[in-house]
């Protein structure tokens, strides 16, 4: 009997231990959604696709398709196809599409060319890891001694930070979007493990530089989920923190223990599985075991900011909780929360294009204004 016992206590602790290294790869190998179906094509300017949380969301959407080397943008509103099994989706220009093929909804509906309504000058910057490829737009006027820098989130492209460009295009001011370390955009890049914007800040600290030496007078960041860490991280440890004017964190990752718990929660995974998730990426035995160089820090405590902060974030999001943002912003009287209206994870942009652009727009010009006065 006692032998017995042991055996199935041999075997119950090795399925925990393998279901926590699932769960704490998830968090630091995190794989893309499956891909959209393009079921059918009525027409050249409409589409039907597999109905998911996003195909059915009602803002405008871009589509990846053939292979996701061509982009399609899908209007406002959605139509659902009897019994459920998709959506119609109407195309803002028509585009050839396949039926039976797979394609990727996306938040970006833009190509780097058609952003600003000037073309980009692609840019190397140098960081401690690598020449990270990146986006500039130039500004105009007195206006371009302003730098606004774009980073974007976890499994999203630099491409999906153009959002965030595109709606400061008739500000004058310069846009930089990045990439990082780990995203997969330098040359030669190897997959490696995320490390929650505890390294990949770095890089966004060497734009900064890049942005100071090409002539910025004040600079903004604007980050993208997990880019909203990285902005909080260089912002309180970069060697340039003391140049950055203001941050715009949109859906963002403000604590990482409490989206991870969150997370969870959503996909009904029991509380104490995600704590010992979270004990697995910050002890230096397992988390060496995961590929990581270094524990992770990952505390409950919200961070503290120094500059004037913006947060953007839907009620809806399913993928970092509004609450933190909400509990944020009510830390400290630098931080200013604006609430859009449900919409999935990083589309605040998507649901309402315009209000997003006055928003973004009149705050980074009301920090100018009052940094100019001073």
């Amino acid at each position: 009997m006692i032998r017995l016992l042991a055996v199935i206590a041999i075997v119950l602790a090795a399925a925990y231990a393998a279901l926590v290294r699932t769960l704490a790869n998830a968090v630091i190998y995190p794989r893309r959604s499956r891909p959209t179906k393009i079921l059918d094509v009525p027409g050249p300017s409409q589409v039907i696709l597999s109905a998911t949380a996003l195909t059915r969301f009602q803002g405008t959407l871009g589509l990846l398709y053939d292979d996701e080397t061509k982009l399609a943008v899908l209007r406002p509103g959605t139509s659902p196809v009897e019994g459920d099994a998709g959506v119609i989706r109407t195309l803002s220009t028509p585009a050839v599409l396949d039926a039976n093929t797979l394609g990727r909804a996306s938040g970006n509906i833009f190509e780097p060319d058609n952003v600003t309504g000037r073309p980009q000058e692609s840019v190397d910057i140098a960081t401690g890891s690598a020449a990270q490829p990146a986006w500039l737009y130039t500004g105009t006027g007195e206006q371009a001694s302003t730098w606004v820098i774009h980073v974007h989130g976890m499994l999203a492209g630099r491409d999906s930070a153009l959002r965030s460009a595109h709606s400061l295009r008739d500000s004058g001011w310069m846009s930089l979007v990045i990439s990082y370390r780990g995203d997969g955009e330098a040359h030669g890049e190897r997959r490696q493990p995320s490390t929650l914007g505890q390294t990949e800040w770095r890089d966004l600290d060497a734009a900064v530089t890049f942005a100071r030496t090409h002539g910025a007078k004040s600079i903004f960041l604007i980050g993208w989920s997990l880019g909203a860490t990285l902005a909080l991280y260089a912002s309180e440890r970069g060697e340039n923190r003391a140049f950055i004017d203001g941050l715009v964190l949109v859906s963002p990752v403000i604590s990482w223990a409490r989206s991870i718990r969150f997370g969870m929660a959503q996909n009904r995974i029991p509380a104490w599985l995600a704590t010992s998730t979270l004990r697995a990426l910050s002890l230096p035995v397992t988390s060496r075991l995961l590929g990581l160089k270094r524990p992770l820090l990952l505390p409950e405590e919200l961070p503290h900011v120094g500059v004037p902060t913006l947060v953007i974030h839907s009620t809806g999001d399913r993928t970092t909780p509004f609450d933190v943002s909400a509990a944020f912003a009510d830390s400290s009287d630098l931080v200013t929360l604006e609430a859009f209206p449900p919409s999935p994870h990083a589309m605040e942009w998507n649901a309402d294009p315009a209000q997003f652009a006055t928003t973004v727009n009149d705050w980074i010009s009301s920090i100018t204004r009052t940094s100019n006065s001073d």
